[in-house]
């Protein structure tokens, strides 16, 4: 079955190969294009195009533009859906409007890549024999969970299962967090319809793995049965990207023919800092012939049996395997809640996305480059010294990973959610963070836009508007407060004058001289004050000035 499997994969690469350098007529047809506005919106309409689609031949182009081309260019496509970085997917009813926009689009300088959507198959091979569990034991995954399991509470790490889907079996549905099913387009990817229950025996690893720790399941369904569709697959990517996953498990593969949409996704995947975990695939073939296993910026991983053999029985190999890990005689859960026994470098994947998901949770601050290095620095080397086409860097080991000594912030925030300044003004910034025995309380600031400057932790008012300050832990944990900024009121210039003022004047002894100090621009809260001979003698705006012969007041 494997092996007809593999070969009308291999035929049908053959077929779009031969079919990329056909020619035809350019249908000219009016366009409708869609313009998505978030990454989600994007997936979810080329999801629904897929769903509707009832033939099996995939009349589907994937490509990414640098300028968006006109109208014309995709002409002859039945759906044309675009999402804001660029990329596009195209819907034909024929192949032969397929073939004449796909021979249009990759000869046009705007256009990154053009390529079709085809199959992608899972990699999982059952096994009839019944055998006990052995993979947790053997990359010591409970040993570590242990280490780590009193210091991660208050904190989650999530890991996308992109795949069938996940039943919500007694087994994980603690673990669960909402994903989405690109392949019936619904919020509802709780469900596993495919025949060896191959997204769930993934989730019931990595759950398995990470027992009494809080690491979350995301199921995102791509796939139907065993087979998914190229788009759909880069689209889950994307979605569990932007839906908060720390680890991205993607054990599937397809032959390495026009890959460029999927090795986006992977680099989109890798720039958010998410760790991606590809299996080597199942075709006892080079890993450098399948995607995504070839990619940079992943870790792939090849199977190895109880014994921690290499399983040259199905696994891939090649200058791409970072890590081997258990893929023979697996123990795992099915739809049913069943325990069965799978093949395949699907298992391993799952054994090194619980790891990487672990590792994580204790080190959060690190990035997807550190957990690859740490994970591949402290495996068990085996096979030729050093990194080989076989075992990689060797066999998942979690029990020589320390346990980390840094304590991290949790929470950051604003002392108040909201300021209110004048133009010239500064503000100092001290965050609250906790725990207070934290390793790392480093912090920056940061605003949306230049009505205000800063240095260091001191904020000051530039020009008047409304202004969102962003502060980051040193852990990547923010939280926002808006500055309100408004332009001073000049200051009032005060004058003051005495009214009738006689300069000078002599009067007699029991007459009254009245004085009368007359103000303008008087600010608020002020007084005037009468002194006579330098004794402060009134406070009123009058003055009545009577000399006696005995002293003068």
């Amino acid at each position: 079955m494997k092996k007809v499997k593999k070969l009308s994969a291999l035929l049908l690469a053959l077929i779009i190969c031969f079919s990329c350098f056909s020619s035809g007529t350019v249908f000219a047809a009016k366009t409708v294009i869609n313009t998505a506005t978030t990454n989600n919106d994007f997936a979810k309409t080329t999801a629904e195009i897929i769903k509707n689609d009832d033939t099996d031949s995939m009349l589907r182009i994937i490509g990414k533009f640098s300028k968006q081309p006109s109208d014309s260019v995709f002409s002859g496509a039945s759906d044309t859906v675009i999402s804001r970085d660029g990329r596009f997917v195209l819907q034909f009813s024929s192949e032969k409007k397929l073939l004449s926009c796909l021979e249009k689009l990759n000869k046009n300088p705007d256009i990154i890549y053009a390529e079709r959507d085809r199959p992608v198959y899972t990699e999982a091979l059952e096994l009839t024999e019944e055998h006990l569990s052995w993979g947790v034991e053997a990359i010591e995954a409970d040993v570590y969970s242990q280490k780590i399991s009193p210091t991660v509470s208050g904190r989650s790490v999530t890991v996308a299962i992109v795949d069938s889907g996940c039943e919500d079996i007694d087994f994980i549905k603690d673990k669960l967090v909402p994903g989405y099913d690109f392949f019936e387009n619904d919020n509802n990817a709780y469900e596993d319809a495919s025949p060896k229950s191959h997204g769930t025996a993934l989730a019931s690893i990595v759950a398995d793995c990470t027992r009494d720790i809080p690491v979350k399941i995301m199921p995102v369904r791509v796939l139907g049965s065993e087979e998914g569709t190229l788009l759909n697959i880069i689209n889950g990517i994307i979605y569990a990207v932007d839906n908060g996953a720390d680890v991205i498990n993607l054990s599937l593969c397809a032959i390495l023919y026009n890959c460029n949409a999927l090795e986006d996704a992977v680099d989109y995947a890798e720039g958010k800092g998410v760790t991606m975990v590809v299996c080597a695939g199942n075709s006892e073939s080079d890993t450098k012939d399948f995607c995504p296993s070839h990619c940079e910026n992943v870790l792939t991983v090849s199977s190895v049996n109880e014994d921690l053999v290499f399983s040259e029985i199905f696994s891939n190999f090649g200058n791409e395997v970072d890590l081997a890990a258990p893929g023979e005689a697996v123990s795992c859960y099915n739809a049913m809640g069943e325990r069965i026994t799978l093949n395949g470098t699907s298992l391993s994947t799952a054994f090194v996305s619980a790891a990487a998901a672990m590792f994580i949770l204790d080190n959060p601050e690190c990035n997807s480059q550190q957990v690859r290095n740490t994970l591949t620095s402290n495996a068990q080397d085996l096979g030729a010294a050093g990194k080989d086409i076989y075992y990689g860097w060797g066999v998942l080991k979690l029990g020589n990973i320390p346990k980390s000594t840094k304590i991290p912030v949790d929470s950051i925030r604003f002392p108040q959610s909201s300021y209110a300044l004048y133009v010239g003004d500064t503000l100092e910034i001290t965050p609250i963070l906790s725990p207070d025995n934290a390793t790392d309380k480093s912090f920056t600031l940061s605003a949306d836009n230049s009505n205000v400057s800063i240095d260091g932790n001191i904020v000051t008012a530039v020009s008047a508007g409304v202004t969102t300050l962003t502060v980051t832990s040193g852990n990547g944990i923010q939280d926002t407060a808006t500055v309100t900024i408004t332009e001073k009121a000049p200051e009032a210039i005060a004058t003051l004058k005495i009214r009738n003022n006689p300069s000078t004047k002599t009067i007699n002894y029991g007459d009254i001289l009245r004085l009368t100090a007359e103000t303008a621009n008087q600010p608020d809260n002020t007084y005037v004050w009468w002194y006579v001979d330098g004794i402060k003698s009134g406070e009123e705006t009058h003055l009545r000035f009577r000399p006696k012969a005995e002293a003068l007041k």
